[in-house]
């Protein structure tokens, strides 16, 4: 393998440029097509109740222009300190310690969710947080064992620990 695609940690443990991310979005991405199919076929049972649909489109724009953007930042971010082979700490970083999943859950999936008026759709960020949550450990470890006592530290001081 070629030192694009992997960068081998001290010990046995590799770190792979998209981690977890497969195992985390299959589930997402089998979740949003049946959400949004669902949505689609039995429109309009499946509406914000009570909310006009301007409303939750503009609410959903901002979302995914807040989200997008985030989630771009952390992307260019993390590629970057992945090919330098440093631990990013810095803005969305600091925030978060999985920004780039963490825009998806909290930013996106919503927003999509609002443009497009169907709340089920939002099922697709709990079970993408859930994925995450079951899958993670995968990344933490092999930053753990690459950078030991400095992956500890930012763990301690990132914002929103479980994202």
């Amino acid at each position: 393998m070629s030192m694009l695609n992997e960068i081998k940690p001290q010990n046995t443990k590799k770190l792979r440029i998209e981690g977890a991310g497969p195992k985390i979005m299959v589930p997402l991405l089998v979740t949003f097509a049946a959400t949004a199919g669902i949505s689609y076929v039995y429109r309009p049972a499946f509406d914000y109740p009570l909310v006009p649909a301007g409303w939750t489109q503009a609410l959903g724009a901002l979302f995914l222009v807040v989200g997008v953007a985030f989630w771009l930042l952390s992307t260019g971010m993390f590629l970057l300190a992945y090919f330098q082979g440093r631990l990013e700490t810095r803005g969305p970083f600091a925030i978060m310690p999985n920004p780039i999943y963490g825009s998806w859950i909290v930013l996106v999936i919503p927003g999509i969710s609002l443009v497009l008026n169907w709340w089920p759709i939002l099922l697709t960020s709990v079970v993408m947080y859930a994925a995450q949550r079951m899958f993670i450990h995968e990344e933490d470890d092999a930053l753990r064992e690459k950078f030991g006592g400095q992956y500890e530290e930012y763990r301690k001081k990132v914002l929103i620990s479980f994202l």
